[in-house]
């Protein structure tokens, strides 16, 4: 890609490796949307230099801005229009007390602003300049009568002097809209504020939303600046730009440090679905290029190298940490999940906050490790592994032949990850397809083409899937950002759960679907779309109860212990420290509810609180309702040690030991560790036939795993408690 066709003029005196941010005493607003101004309707094209401070306007109507229609949110009502052309005039006192200029829009779809001729900013339309019947690139939505907060576009002071003049000055903006006379609505708010360099007050107050930049930080965290010349990044397709990475290890990295880690050119765009629409913290996803625009595989901060990477930015998610809670927890089950580094990011010189620097999901030997499905693997054992898909929102690209839970009717949809929809074969979709059908035809029938169910999926990252997004209680879980993958039948060919994916409003972060209750499965949940039904189908097999029973005991006593995750949650947050209050300086969010919070916390320590208590409780629930048998050996006749309980498990000082006694023979309950070391042992004598129970205090006994024994003379029995 040639990217020198996206320069502005206004931008070539930009350093782009570090940030000219002059010092700011206060802010003031030059020109207010409300401000009277004068407009143009494009019906016609406007004279070439309408723009310019020396363009007579006296043609022009006079109004109060904004101009548009159809939210309420503008001052001056017009009929619709695919574009109209706006003239605001202001005075400089001085340009040498300025230190730098802040456009903040609001608007609906899309904009090109300049003063006194010079582009300032742009987004989300063509052209050089826009004709007036140019129709913006994609819908962009206001965000001020939705109690949000413009886009802010910022200049720094090497710009500032290119463009502003001392006397009377012109802020001239041309707004289109994405569907031109068809269009419901128009919108077009505009503020040009400047950071003034003294106490004295020339201009006005900001309007009361508006929030001061942050300027130079210092942080322990890497920085990431992504410069597209002012342009707004779109949902898609990417455009453009350049990054570059602060990162100086054990020491602090500061905001206006020269790039250290990484710099160089990458091709960006937002992503998301409903975070997309709603909040105005956004992800993003780029890729990075050489200088010629060619895809490269490259690593910084201790990622391995690839090109394709993710920007999370939690928003609703104020404990800015649920992604990164559930991507470790994970992987603390093995199989591949993406890593995480939590970065402070820079757009355009603008402060965006904390993020979450992610691997996008693909197949790639650092990632998703299975085979590469060429064009010509159309036949023989190169044929059946490679593939990537997941179950999601959008359109789908087959279904299944199955209902999904609780939906008579509706059946789930899959979409191709690896190879992608355009890429794939017809052999190979074909193939794929067929795969999971005859799964899914064994998993409902219990067996299909001569295999059973456990033939066609590796049980034990089916197990592991559901053991994660059931303790995060994910509202999107099975159904929403659920990837699956196929290795080659050489090297087993079966089909895996994962990697797992979004968990902004997991762990108790929704108040739909029960996601705010500890208790409950989320797998059988009556949950919008709902699920596909392999995991009821699953729930109701012994053998995966069973390997689920063996897992969880397992993991209780080490990665998912409760003081393990909460020390880990301790730990994150101390390493965040101070870029926290920055986070919120920038997105002050923490006295209000933001979709889809169940409930308030009016501080960051109270969000934290709120995590922890949750999983706790949660952690409880799992304890009480996963059942199965895991380790229990009944190496006799079972009738001599009938119906054996042990209760609480897990338990805090005392358990329960319940059974149906046969016999009056005489028997041990002995407890061992993981080890073989023998802890505990009390004898029973010739106790009568019938009910038999003891409560056993284990009050000296460190947290951990343990077996406990039943041993008689005829007869022994074991099982795993946990402490």
């Amino acid at each position: 890609m040639n990217y020198s066709k996206y320069i502005f003029t206004v931008f070539t005196l930009c350093i782009i490796s570090v940030f000219g941010i002059g010092q700011v005493d206060h802010w003031e607003t030059a020109v207010f949307a409300s401000d009277d101004c004068r407009y143009f309707k494009g019906t016609t094209a406007p004279p070439s230099n309408w723009n310019r401070p020396e363009f007579n306007s006296a043609n022009w109507i006079k109004a109060t801005g904004g101009i548009g229609y159809g939210d309420a949110d503008d001052q001056t009502i017009i009929e619709p229009v695919i574009s109209v052309f706006i003239r605001y005039e202001f005075t400089v006192e001085s340009i040498e007390e300025i230190a730098e200029v802040i456009l903040d829009a609001d608007y609906d779809d899309g904009f090109v602003a300049y003063v006194n001729g010079v582009e300032i900013a742009r987004s989300l339309v063509g052209g050089n300049p826009p004709a007036f019947d140019t129709h913006a690139s994609a819908l962009h939505e206001a965000t001020l009568y939705q109690s949000g907060v413009p886009e802010r576009f910022s200049l720094n002071q090497n710009q500032v002097d290119i463009f502003l003049r001392e006397g009377t000055n012109v802020l001239s903006i041309q707004v289109h809209n994405f569907d031109g006379l068809q269009s419901s609505d128009l919108s077009s708010n505009f503020f040009l504020s400047f950071g003034m360099k003294t106490a004295s007050q020339t201009y006005r107050e900001p309007p009361t939303w508006f929030i001061s930049p942050i300027g130079i930080v210092q942080t322990n965290l890497p920085i990431i600046k992504i410069d597209t010349d002012n342009r707004t990044i779109p949902d898609e397709p990417k455009i453009g730009g350049r990054i570059g990475i602060i990162w100086n290890g054990d020491t602090m990295n500061q905001s206006n440090d020269a790039f250290n880690e990484y710099e160089g050119a990458i091709e960006v765009e937002k992503r998301g679905q409903s975070s997309l629409s709603i909040f105005p913290k956004v992800n993003y996803g780029f890729e990075l290029k050489d200088e010629e625009g060619n895809d490269i595989d490259t690593s910084f901060l201790g990622f391995p190298k690839e090109e394709d990477w993710v920007l999370h930015g939690p928003y609703s998610d104020k404990s800015l940490m649920r992604n990164v809670l559930a991507m470790h927890l994970a992987n603390q089950l093995g199989g591949y999940h993406s890593r995480t580094q939590y970065v402070e990011l820079y757009i355009n010189e603008n402060y965006e906050g904390i993020y979450v620097l992610m691997e996008k999901i693909k197949r790639d030997k650092n990632r998703v490790d299975i085979a590469r499905l060429r064009d010509d693997d159309i036949e023989g054992d190169e044929l059946t592994g490679g593939y990537v898909f997941k179950i999601d929102k959008g359109i789908p690209d087959w279904r299944s032949d199955f209902d999904i839970v609780t939906r008579p009717g509706i059946k789930i949809g899959f979409q191709f990850v690896s190879p992608t929809k355009d890429n794939i074969q017809p052999e190979q979709e074909a193939y794929i397809e067929t795969y999971v059908d005859s799964f899914e035809l064994a998993l409902r029938n219990g067996s299909y083409g001569g295999k059973d169910w456990q033939d066609y999926v590796d049980l034990n990252s089916f197990v592991d899937h559901l053991i994660i997004k059931e303790l995060a209680k994910d509202v999107d879980a099975y159904r929403i950002s659920s990837y699956y993958y196929k290795e080659k039948d050489s090297e087993g060919g079966r089909l895996f759960a994962g990697p797992v994916w979004d968990f902004n409003i997991a762990f108790g972060n929704a108040d739909y679907c029960n996601g705010n209750l500890t208790s409950g499965w989320m797998y059988s949940a009556n949950c919008d779309d709902g699920n596909p039904f392999w995991w009821n189908s699953f729930m109701a097999e012994e053998e995966f109860r069973n390997q689920l029973s063996c897992r969880w005991t397992d993991l209780r006593a080490g990665a998912f212990r409760l003081d393990s995750i909460t020390n880990y949650i301790d730990e994150q947050v101390n390493y965040l420290r101070p870029a926290i209050d920055r986070n919120f300086q920038k997105w002050p969010v923490l006295n209000q509810r933001i979709w889809p919070n169940p409930q308030v916390n009016n501080s960051f320590q109270g969000e934290i609180n709120y995590l922890k208590q949750f999983i706790s409780s949660r952690l409880r629930w799992l304890d009480s309702a996963i059942s199965g048998d895991c380790m229990t050996t009944n190496t006799v006749d079972v009738a001599e040690l009938e119906d054996l309980r042990v209760m609480p498990n897990p338990f805090l000082d005392e358990v329960n030991v319940q059974l149906y006694n046969t016999s009056k023979a005489d028997f041990d309950i002995s407890i061992f560790t993981v080890l073989g070391k023998q802890v505990f042992s009390q004898r029973y004598r010739q106790l009568p036939i019938g009910e038999f129970q003891t409560t056993l205090n284990l009050a000296d006994l460190p947290h951990g795993t343990y077996v406990l024994s039943i041993n008689s003379n005829i007869a022994s029995s074991s099982t795993l408690i946990i402490k």
